[in-house]
């Protein structure tokens, strides 16, 4: 078992070291291209290595070392990667938004969590001295999987930690629009006031439902965009309310009140679905940490003079 692992282990090291020497060499051959195409444009007369050095400073270790070392993982497993779970990946990172990081980088991400935690798995069984079965290979696998698992994971609780907090901002975000409108302002004017008043998930959506607006795109095209990157049913209702009053020609101020009014409801609904299950959950608790302790102590003093009597 030990002979295999640390040939598993030189092997591994040789590959890397091999591949990191072709990269270099790669990027040496590279650099003197570049040299003269800077010298062409640039008339600063310092020399182009620091250049290189200042811009490379100026940018953060993420973009400068971890970035480039996902994407390049990434392009070695990316095409054994179905089209559509590179859709979805690329949709929760949409949702997550999650916008310095691309489908390619959190693939590149997933993988190197997985063979992280197969290393360290290996390592953990070479010192603690096991032995090579059927279920020690089960059970490293199970570990790899858990490591290409845990970036997903986190995006997941991202996304829900960010649309619940849509969900509960929405009803006083429709409450405002609704007043700003009935005072005589436009649907745009009201979402900037929306944005100068809250500084939150939800504002920042709607800063971008402007920007979107403001680049030329319709506000149809604009609201679905918003549906889309937020994937809240509450979002996604109103968003088709807007919609379908757009095209009926249906005042948008009596849409908004009728929807702020829903969403009262359904804050209200949610909080008292909350507050049933509130027993629920902590019967748990109640049986399994606080019973036992007050037992403990009730009947602890009890339990000497009960073996006495026994004697």
């Amino acid at each position: 078992m030990n002979t295999l692992i640390i040939t598993i282990l030189i092997s591994a090291m040789a590959s890397g070291s091999i591949m990191l020497l072709v990269f270099g060499i790669v990027q040496m051959r590279r650099r003197p291209v570049l040299n003269d195409r800077l010298n062409r444009y640039l008339s600063d007369e310092r020399p182009i290595t620091d250049i290189f050095h200042e811009i490379e400073l100026k940018q953060p270790f993420s973009d400068r070392v971890i970035m480039p070392l996902l994407r390049r993982l990434a392009r070695l497993f990316i095409w054994m990667w179905p089209e559509t779970r590179l859709r979805a990946s690329q949709q929760l990172l949409l949702m997550a938004d999650v916008r310095r990081m691309s489908t390619a980088e959190f693939l590149g991400l997933r993988l190197l969590c997985g063979i992280g935690m197969l290393g360290i798995g290996i390592g953990y069984s070479y010192l603690a001295g096991f032995t090579l079965s059927f279920v020690s290979v089960i059970i490293h696998g199970v570990v790899a999987i858990c490591g290409f698992s845990l970036p997903k994971f986190w995006i997941t609780r991202r996304i829900t930690r960010r649309q619940q907090e849509i969900t509960n901002s929405l009803p006083d975000a429709l409450d405002m629009l609704t007043i700003t409108i009935e005072a005589g302002l436009s649907f745009e004017s009201s979402l900037q006031e929306v944005m100068s008043r809250w500084d939150n998930d939800l504002s920042q959506e709607f800063a971008r439902v402007l920007r979107d607006i403001g680049m030329g795109q319709n506000r149809r095209t604009a609201l679905n965009g918003l549906g889309e990157r937020t994937g809240v049913p509450d979002i996604l209702s109103f968003v088709a309310a807007l919609n379908q009053a757009d095209e009926l020609g249906v005042s948008i101020g009596r849409v908004l009140k009728s929807q702020s009014e829903d969403m009262r409801v359904r804050r209200r609904q949610r909080a008292h679905e909350k507050a049933n299950q509130a027993p629920v959950k902590i019967m748990f608790p109640l049986v399994f940490l606080i019973f036992p302790a007050i037992f403990a102590v009730i009947l602890g003093p009890a339990v000497p003079q009960l073996l006495a009597f026994g004697k």
